[in-house]
C-alpha cells in the first residue's frame, strides 16, 4: 500500500509535468513491472523487451519508470513517407543527446513503429555495441568529435579523436536505454529474435501476462468510482465492480474453450476490458441524460398543466361574473334581430315596387329609341336637300345676294305696315 500511494503520487506530478495524461491504477501486477523496470533503467546499459498483448501497460510503466528515474522518454512519430532516413535522423538526435550532452534518456520503441525491419538491425546493432556504422558523415563526425573534447578533459582521457568518438559511443551505450514494446501474437517476434539476437542477448525481457481477476476489480473500481447512481441505488457499485471482472474473465476462458476446440486463437488484452467500462459509463452516460431529459420535460408539462388549469379556473370566473351582461346582450340581440326582420320586409316590398317601376321605365325607354330612330331616319331625308340649297346658296353671284337682301328689307317693311293697318282697323 506504501509503494502504490509513492506511485499515485508520482503520477499525479507526471500529469502535471506532461501535457499527455495518464489514468493509471497501480495493482500488484502493475507495482511490479514499474519497479522492475525501474531497476533496469538504473543500470547502465539498462536496456528492456517488454512482451505483451497490445493493451496491456507496456508503454505507460515505462513512462512511469522513466518519470521516477528523472529521464527523459522519447519515442519516433510515425508519419506518411517515414522511413529509414528519417529513423536515422531521429536516432543521431538522441545519440548526441546521450553521448555529448550526457543526459540518460529512454527511446521507447514498439513493434507498431517498425516500418521496415532495417529499423531493428539499426538497434541490434545499437545494443551490441553502442553504434550505427556509417551513421554520422565526416564533416557531422567530425562535429561530434569536436563537443567532445571538453568531456574527455573532464574524464582525464587524452582528447584524440579516436578518444573522443569511443568515449561518445561509450557514453551513448551507457545512457540510451532503449525499451522495445513487442507483441506475441503471430511468429514476427520469433523471427525479429532469431534474425536480431541483441534484443534477447542485450535485453532484459519482462512478460506482461494477462491481468488476474484482483486487478481486474481494481481498475473497474478506479474507474467507476466517479459513476452517478441514485442514492437508493448505491449498493449495486460493488456488484458492478464484480460483474466487470467476471465478463473479462469469463471471455478469456471461452477464448481458451474455442482455442481448444476451433484451434483458432482470440486474443483479450486489457486495452478491451477499459474500453468494456468506458462503453458501459459511456452508455449510462447516455441513458441517464435521456431519463432526465425526458423528466425535465415531463417536469414542464406538470407546471404548463398548473398553469392552463390556473388560466381556466381564472377564466371561469369571470365567465360567471359576465353571466348577466351577457343575458342582457342577449335579450337586445333578439330584439336587434326582430327589428331587422321588420326592416327586411319593408326592404322587400320597396324593392317590389322599385322592379315595377324600372319595368316602366324600360318600356319608356323603348319608346323614345323608337322615335328617336324615325326622327334620325327622316333627318337622314332632309339632310341631302338641305345641303343642296346650302351648296346653291354659296353658288349665288355678289349682285344677286344684294338684291336678294333688298328685297328681304322691303319685304320685312312690307310685313310691319301690314301688321300697322291691322291694328289701326282694329282701333277703329
Amino acid at each position: 500500500n506504501k509503494l502504490a500511494t509513492i506511485l499515485d503520487d508520482a503520477l499525479e506530478e507526471y500529469n502535471i509535468e506532461h501535457a499527455n495524461k495518464m489514468s493509471l491504477v497501480f495493482f500488484t501486477d502493475a507495482i511490479k513491472h514499474t519497479t522492475r523496470m525501474s531497476r533496469i533503467l538504473r543500470q547502465p546499459r539498462g536496456n528492456a523487451m517488454l512482451v505483451g498483448v497490445g493493451g496491456s501497460g507496456k508503454q505507460s510503466t515505462t513512462r512511469m519508470a522513466a518519470h521516477l528515474a528523472k529521464m527523459e522518454c522519447l519515442s519516433i512519430e510515425i508519419n506518411r513517407g517515414y522511413g529509414v532516413k528519417e529513423f536515422r535522423e531521429d536516432f543521431k538526435t538522441f545519440m548526441i543527446r546521450t553521448g555529448v550532452e550526457g543526459l540518460d534518456t529512454v527511446f521507447l520503441f514498439t513493434d507498431a513503429q517498425i516500418v521496415v525491419e532495417t529499423m531493428l538491425e539499426d538497434i541490434n546493432n545499437v545494443l551490441n555495441s553502442g553504434e550505427i556504422p556509417n551513421l554520422f558523415p565526416q564533416d557531422e563526425a567530425g562535429k561530434s568529435c569536436g563537443d567532445m573534447i571538453p568531456v574527455c578533459d573532464a574524464l582525464g582521457i587524452p582528447a584524440s579523436r579516436d578518444n573522443c568518438f569511443a568515449t561518445f559511443v561509450k557514453r551513448v551505450w551507457d545512457k540510451l536505454h532503449i525499451v522495445l514494446g513487442m507483441s506475441p501474437v503471430g511468429d514476427s517476434l520469433r523471427i525479429r529474435c532469431r534474425n536480431f539476437p541483441a534484443l534477447i542477448n542485450c535485453c532484459t525481457i519482462d512478460w506482461y501476462m494477462g491481468w488476474p481477476e484482483s486487478a481486474l476489480i481494481a481498475v473497474a473500481e478506479r474507474f467507476l468510482a466517479g459513476l452517478v447512481l441514485p442514492e437508493d441505488r448505491e449498493e449495486i457499485r460493488p456488484a458492478l465492480v464484480t460483474l466487470c471482472g467476471s465478463v473479462h474473465v469469463s471471455i478469456d476462458e471461452a477464448g481458451e474453450r474455442f482455442f481448444a476446440e476451433q484451434r483458432r486463437k482470440t486474443y483479450t488484452t486489457p486495452k478491451s476490458y477499459l474500453d468494456l467500462i468506458n462503453l458501459y459509463t459511456s452508455m449510462l452516460a447516455g441513458l441517464q441524460g435521456a431519463v432526465d431529459k425526458k423528466a425535465d420535460e415531463m417536469e414542464i408539462g406538470v407546471i404548463k398543466l398548473n398553469e392552463t388549469n390556473a388560466i381556466v379556473d381564472s377564466l371561469q370566473a369571470e365567465l360567471e361574473k359576465l353571466k348577466p351582461v351577457l343575458a342582457v346582450k342577449g335579450a337586445e340581440t333578439e330584439a336587434l334581430l326582430k327589428q331587422v326582420a321588420i326592416d327586411q320586409a319593408e326592404a322587400d316590398v320597396v324593392k317590389e315596387k322599385v322592379s315595377a317601376e324600372e319595368a316602366e321605365v324600360k318600356e319608356q325607354a323603348d319608346e323614345v329609341l323608337a322615335i328617336q330612330q324615325d326622327a334620325q331616319k327622316d333627318l337622314d331625308v332632309a339632310m341631302p336637300a338641305l345641303n343642296a340649297a346650302v351648296k346653291a346658296l354659296d353658288s349665288l353671284s355678289a349682285s344677286l345676294r344684294v338684291r336678294l337682301s333688298k328685297l328681304d328689307r322691303l319685304y320685312s317693311l312690307l310685313v310691319s305696315l301690314v301688321d300697322d293697318d291691322e291694328m289701326a282697323q282694329a282701333r277703329a
